[in-house]
């Protein structure tokens, strides 16, 4: 490898890691991270603490040809389908991971992703929860 390929390698995981160190220290993040947690551990009451009364989780399922969406809103059901997806279970791996440049999580079974998550926020509140669940559109995450 020449000395400028090297440096090149080298400067993109410099700009990958300052990247990913400013996801991590955001609110944002810290905000996701404790939803994970919560909702892994079976803690409604934090999960429901963590949302805005308006929240809304947007379940994007189905292929390119029969595209289907599932909206789910309130505090109570929204906490209900986050305790429900991201509960502790043999073979499920929740991994924090930016998602589309934005603090979120991909969740794995056997190494392949089976859905990732995104969430928007108004302050630290989460108000909009977007899950992916489209196979042809978790393709690129299998190396994450």
């Amino acid at each position: 490898m020449t000395q400028k390929a090297l440096r090149t390698t080298t400067d993109r995981a410099g700009s990958w890691k300052a990247a990913w160190r400013s996801i991590v220290e955001s609110p944002s993040h810290r905000a996701v991270h404790d939803l994970h947690l919560a909702a892994e551990r079976g803690d409604g009451a934090r999960v429901a603490s963590l949302l805005a009364p308006n929240v809304a989780v947007v379940v994007d399922a189905g292929d390119d040809e029969h595209p289907h969406a599932h909206i789910v809103r309130g505090v109570d059901d929204a906490a209900t389908v986050l305790m429900r997806g991201l509960a502790a279970r043999p073979g499920l791996v929740v991994l924090e991971r930016p998602v589309n440049d934005q603090p979120g999580l991909i969740l794995q079974r056997n190494g392949e992703p089976i859905a990732v998550m995104t969430v928007d926020f108004i302050a630290r509140c989460a108000v909009v929860l977007w899950i992916r669940l489209r196979p042809a559109k978790l393709r690129h995450w299998n190396h994450v």
